[in-house]
């Protein structure tokens, strides 16, 4: 067996010793394929994916099952581990979002040494998968992210057959990010992608909720990846969805234009009409509607609000033209 847990760090933290940061290694050689997840405190989804993969892995090097490892594959599950202990998305201790922080200095303060190192740790794989959830206001559908332009990476993302992949452009700054902020110059996938890099960008379910449909999806679409890229061989799994390939121009954001408590009335993955309610923003000192947020195009919401607070512009929701999903 193969399998081996390196941590590296450590980091020194006040009060306690220092604390590893976890590395699970399987098979040799290559080609290799890196997972990371965990970067911010309040994402479960990941966590609970790298724990499917770490297990699938564990039964192949055990033999167990049709499957047989060819490469390597590299999986750091918990990047942030304070974060997720405490459910705090940045690093607790100074509130750094360590996403913002890559490539990192390896001689500069705790989260830009832990950005270094996990950069070193991955920058020379074939391909690499950030797994993300988003935060504790949106819930989203299981979707893949690129770059624009990266013909290599387009086809890993293709590969894995979750329901959407998004194209974003690899400037420092892009309007059409997935969490509705700007793509930095400082996140991982960025990085990679200078230094040569396939990186997939994986976005599944809310911050702070732990959603087994979601992470067996991304699971799924881990091991398809794998078997394209020849790092294991064996049976693909079914249950493929069509992936629709999109590009943040073409979404519609649904924003409210008033303040209230937002009750949702569709789901994410859901098709709905243009002109569909989309839910109610309600005032619950009066007992009033204030406002029935509509679809405004025929498609799938691949994006809803399901934080019950609302203010005048809260994104509401993301709806992607098509009839599947």
């Amino acid at each position: 067996m193969f399998d081996m847990q390196k941590p590296i760090g450590p980091l020194s933290v006040p009060f306690n010793s220092p604390l590893p940061i976890a590395v699970q290694e399987f098979g040799r050689g290559k080609p290799v394929l890196s997972i990371v997840s965990g970067l911010y405190g309040d994402e479960y989804n990941g966590l609970y994916v790298c724990h499917l993969l770490i297990e699938w892995l564990r039964r192949i090097e055990l033999r167990q099952g049709d499957h047989v490892l060819r490469g390597k594959v590299r999986v750091l599950p918990a990047i942030n581990p304070v974060g997720l202990l405490l459910a705090e998305r940045n690093w607790p201790f100074d509130d750094t979002d360590i996403d913002r922080m890559f490539p990192g200095y390896a001689q500069g303060e705790t989260v830009q040494r832990l950005a270094s190192w996990v950069f070193d740790r991955v920058r020379h794989s074939d391909a690499c998968v950030d797994i993300h959830a988003s935060d504790r206001f949106i819930a989203e559908w299981p979707q893949a992210a690129v770059y624009s332009g990266q013909n290599r990476a387009l086809k890993l993302a293709m590969a894995m057959a979750l329901p959407l992949v998004c194209l974003h452009r690899p400037g420092p700054h892009s309007p059409e990010a997935m969490d509705g902020s700007n793509i930095l110059h400082s996140t991982l996938s960025y990085n990679l992608l200078q230094v040569g890099v396939d990186s997939v960008v994986v976005q599944a379910g809310r911050g702070l909720h732990l959603e087994p449909d979601h992470c067996e999806r991304v699971f799924a679409g881990l091991v398809r990846l794998a078997l394209h890229l020849g790092v294991v061989s064996g049976p693909v799994p079914g249950d493929a969805t069509t992936t629709q390939v999109m590009a943040g121009p073409d979404f519609q954001l649904v924003h409210s234009q008033c303040p209230g408590l937002f009750l949702p009335l569709v789901t994410t993955g859901e098709i709905v009409k243009t002109g569909q309610p989309l839910g109610r923003i309600l005032d619950p000192l009066r007992g009033e509607i204030l406002e029935q947020p509509l679809s405004p195009r025929s498609g799938w919401v691949v994006s809803l609000r399901l934080h019950p607070i609302v203010l005048q512009g809260s994104l509401i929701a993301r709806i992607c033209p098509g009839d599947v999903c």
